[in-house]
């Protein structure tokens, strides 16, 4: 569907439960399939961090760039205590996605 955003809710592991794989390499590059995963990681706040995967099929040679903004500070029981993290995010997604037709993939 084209989709170059990615918005992630949820740690990999709350509570020593696993509540998602891991879809990128741990860092550097890997092979998934005919796609090589490059990426590399921005922490912008403790609230949330924004990875930048570069993608390439090695079949077409094709690549892209999407951009996955990981929220982190959602406790594992409740609400967060304060909306301030969540609406800068939110604000940090909608800049990124201006101006673009394709889904976001929350």
């Amino acid at each position: 569907s084209g989709c170059t955003v990615i918005v992630m809710l949820t740690p990999l592991v709350e509570d020593g439960v696993k509540q998602c794989d891991r879809y990128w390499p741990d860092e550097g590059s890997s092979l998934y399939h005919v796609y090589e995963v490059l990426v590399s990681e921005h922490i912008w706040c403790e609230d949330f961090l924004v990875r930048t995967f570069y993608l390439k099929n090695l079949q077409t040679q094709e690549t892209r760039t999407l951009t996955q903004f990981h929220f982190l500070s959602w406790p594992a029981e409740g609400t967060p205590a304060s909306t301030r993290p969540l609406l800068d995010f939110r604000r940090k997604v909608n800049k990124c996605y201006r101006g673009r037709s394709c889904p976001i993939i929350v």
